[in-house]
């Protein structure tokens, strides 16, 4: 398209070549575009402009369908409290039912010895007056032990229970966590991907696809032109090289545009090119040009393609 633009233009200039002469250079106004595009593909669900539209940076651009987004980002949520309640469960150990029940199960072991304790005191009187034998002492012991050996266990149960978890075992779930906290981020990320926004501030020049219509990374939706990317682009023949130069300064006239506009000079092509035979005279075909760019400091006062004349300073 480019190729084209400059191409006619170079044909409606082509009987001004007299104008070199009085340091007029023929040249044109060229926009390099953003294309913008989302980094998921999907089907076009919002277009908030259209072509020609002036918006500003962080602007809504459009937006592409996000149902599978949000359901990804509520799936994240979800995995990441349930990963935080079972961490708060391994730090706090046995569940209160676990606890009260461990608790019940020590207070019957301790009630059990201390009947246990008394009676193997009474056996132990008696026999000591002769009025039992010794195998029942030796019955009584054998009780005595096996309460105390309950109760300790017992006391263990409950000691274990109140613990919290392992400590690789609460360090795995703390891993779960964050892994679970990274997956939100992820998915918030991709659903705020789904919605545009303008990256600068510029003039909307093409809308490439429509609302309905599926749109992705190589499937850009609209173009959006920067007003510091509007270039105007001439040729300078080769006798006239030195007096161009990086930063230098350009008068810029077009028709119907504002006097007094002016540009800066910034590139020069290193590598000299042929007037296209197409255009000029077999005299001029001999001729080496450059091609000359300078950015204009009112970019708003030029469109794309349109014909300027450049006079250097």
């Amino acid at each position: 398209m480019r190729n084209i633009i400059a191409l006619c233009i170079l044909v409606l200039l082509s009987s001004c070549g007299e104008d070199t002469q009085n340091g007029k250079l023929q040249g044109y106004a060229e926009g390099r575009q953003l294309n913008l595009a989302p980094r998921s593909a999907g089907i076009l669900t919002t277009l908030n402009v259209t072509e020609g539209n002036q918006v500003q940076a962080g602007a809504a651009l459009f937006a592409v369908d996000s149902e599978r987004a949000q359901a990804q980002l509520d799936e994240a949520i979800a995995g990441e409290a349930a990963a935080q309640a079972q961490l708060l469960n391994l730090q706090k150990g046995g569940r209160p039912e676990e606890i009260r029940a461990a608790e019940e199960t020590l207070r019957e072991a301790e009630a059990a010895f201390k009947l246990a304790e008394q009676t193997y005191s009474r056996t132990k009187n008696l026999v000591d007056r002769g009025v039992l034998s010794t195998a029942r002492l030796d019955q009584d012991r054998a009780t005595l032990d096996g309460t105390r050996a309950r109760v300790t266990e017992a006391q263990s149960r409950l000691e274990i229970i109140q613990l919290p978890a392992r400590s690789d075992v609460i360090e795995a779930a703390m891993r779960e966590v964050e892994a679970r906290k990274s997956a939100i981020v992820r998915a918030e990320t991709e659903l705020r991907d789904r919605s545009i926004i303008a990256p600068t501030s510029g003039r909307i020049e093409v809308i490439y696809r429509r609302v309905g219509e599926i749109a992705g990374p190589s499937q850009p939706v609209l173009g959006l032109l920067p007003p510091d990317q509007t270039r105007i682009r001439f040729f300078v023949p080769e006798l006239m090289l030195s007096q161009v130069q990086h930063g230098g300064r350009v008068n810029l006239n077009c028709d119907n545009c504002a006097s007094g506009l002016m540009g800066e000079i910034v590139f020069i092509s290193d590598q000299a090119e042929f007037t296209p035979p197409v255009i000029f005279s077999e005299k001029d075909r001999t001729k080496l040009v450059y091609l000359v760019e300078a950015r204009p400091d009112d970019p708003e006062n030029f469109l794309n393609g349109q014909p300027v004349d450049v006079v250097l300073q």
